[in-house]
């Protein structure tokens, strides 16, 4: 009988030590799935404004491209004109 009571012992201690290390575990498991939620949401956040960016771009570069063709025809003209006056 004393000897059951010591195995028990010993099965509750490993059991204890197990639980503990397991706890352990969960929480580090825990503190990771924390960080890899905060940076799922900072990628969310930078490819939303990554878009707002590229239709900056795209504005922008639509823009320019305007103007170019504008600046052109009047640099054409002027030259037209310069022309005429010779």
């Amino acid at each position: 009988m004393q000897e059951k009571l010591k195995q028990l012992e010993l099965l509750v201690t490993q059991a204890a030590s197990r639980l503990q290390t397991l706890q352990s575990e969960a929480a580090t498991l825990r503190q990771k799935v924390r960080l890899q939620e905060d940076t799922i949401a900072r990628l969310k956040e930078n490819e939303t404004e990554l878009r707002s960016l590229r239709e900056w771009k795209k504005n922008t570069v639509s823009a320019l491209k305007k103007l170019e063709t504008r600046i052109d025809k009047e640099i054409a003209r002027a030259e037209e004109e310069e022309k005429n006056l010779l």
